[in-house]
């Protein structure tokens, strides 16, 4: 099986996936097993590819380790006790074998959904990239260093087996070629152009003005100040960070303190929010009873709570100069859950016309970095394949 081009977003709530143009994704819940428990875990067997992704075992040696280890990914290990273990502290994406668990059951998937036989288990990957936050970046002596460690992480062959009854696999993976961006930085490339590579019209927006990224994720916010017509950030200082308020820990704190007997895990509350956002109304039914239970008010008064510390902050980082014309642009995996919060308190703040004038969340703000890295990755390839037809020309 080859796959061209396989674009990953390895967020601390969702993990998002595009694998030559085809976008997935499932919760960021990783739970180790012994293999005993992995053994008889399952006590029936599925058959659609779609429950496959619900319900995915694998287990794999991990690079430098001896022992093969054992796991549960995605909606299913969402529920078991150490399921969200990694929301309370930073994340470090270069050494934790999550972002590499999942970039396997992936595969597993897209493979389960997309192989022509079933029985062909080796799988080529022309060129994969994925991101890193600005915190992990600034760890380093200079960014590249933490990039090439990512983007090590995914080169070359990998081995891992399914577990999951009904399809039961042993997969060869071979990765050709893999990149490291950074994450809120890469977005630029989603704000220039479409996924056809076409100039976007609303780009000119940009032409004459400083645009700050904010790429509000589950664990972090990036922060990334771009130069006029959302050229590459020139200087490590243009790349800040805001830590100490992670999203995923606020809601799970307003869950144990408020909803502890409606939502008995987080995963089941972060998706009620994600379900009911666009609306603004957040009541919980109770298909049992009929019964509706109307939580809006308390879940919009903490979601503006969390939002008043975050643009607090975000001033500390970002202040708007007073001497050129700055925007900024609202993006991650957050954002959208946000967004009436955000302008909401912006308005009262600097009042509408500025509002919408200087502050923008997108319409596909929750992929934009995604889909940024997806548009890199397509130019990448056709510049590759072009020289390559031209050498053998020549």
């Amino acid at each position: 099986m080859k796959i061209s081009r396989f674009n990953k977003d390895c967020g601390n709530s969702v993990d998002m996936n595009i694998m030559d143009g085809y976008l997935f994704d499932f919760p960021t819940n990783v739970v180790e097993l012994q293999k005993e428990a992995a053994d008889s875990f399952f006590t029936d067997a599925v058959t659609a590819p779609e429950e496959f992704k619900k319900r995915i075992l694998l287990s794999t040696t991990i690079k430098g380790e001896e022992k093969e280890r054992y796991f549960l990914v995605g909606d299913i290990a969402a529920s078991q006790l150490l399921a969200n273990n990694h929301i309370n502290k930073l994340h470090n994406k270069i050494t934790s074998h999550i972002p590499y668990i999942t970039f396997l059951a992936a595969i597993a998937y897209y493979h389960a959904l997309h192989a022509k036989n079933k029985k062909d288990n080796t799988i080529e990957i022309d060129y994969f990239s994925t991101m890193l936050p600005i915190w992990l970046l600034k760890k380093e002596s200079t960014f590249g260093a933490a990039q090439k460690a990512m983007a090590n992480r995914f080169l070359g062959d990998h081995t891992f087996t399914v577990h999951t009854p009904g399809f039961e696999n042993t997969l060869k993976v071979l990765v050709e070629e893999s990149a490291c961006l950074k994450e809120g930085e890469s977005a630029r490339f989603a704000l220039k152009k479409d996924l056809t590579l076409q100039d976007r019209e609303d780009a000119n927006e940009y032409v004459e003005c400083e645009t700050v990224m904010v790429d509000i994720g589950g664990g972090s916010i990036d922060v990334v100040i771009l130069p006029e017509g959302l050229k590459a950030a020139n200087s490590r200082e243009s790349f800040q960070s805001i830590e100490g308020i992670p999203y995923l820990a606020h809601i799970d704190k307003l869950r144990k303190e408020k909803f502890l007997e409606l939502f008995t895990d987080l995963r089941a509350f972060d998706q009620f929010i994600l379900d009911n956002y666009s609306k603004q109304k957040f009541v919980l039914k109770n298909e049992n009873t009929g019964e509706s239970i109307d939580l809006t008010s308390t879940i919009k008064s903490s979601l503006r709570e969390y939002v008043e510390i975050l643009l607090a902050k975000l001033n500390d980082v970002a202040p708007p100069p007073a001497n050129k014309l700055r925007k900024y642009v609202y993006c991650g995996g957050v954002a959208p859950t946000l967004e009436v919060a955000i302008m909401n308190s912006m308005r009262e703040k600097i009042g509408e016309e500025r509002t919408e004038k200087y502050h923008k969340v997108p319409q596909d703000s929750r992929h934009l970095n995604l889909f940024g890295l997806e548009i890199r990755s397509i130019g990448y390839v056709q510049k590759k394949q072009a020289a390559e037809k031209k050498a053998v020309k020549s």
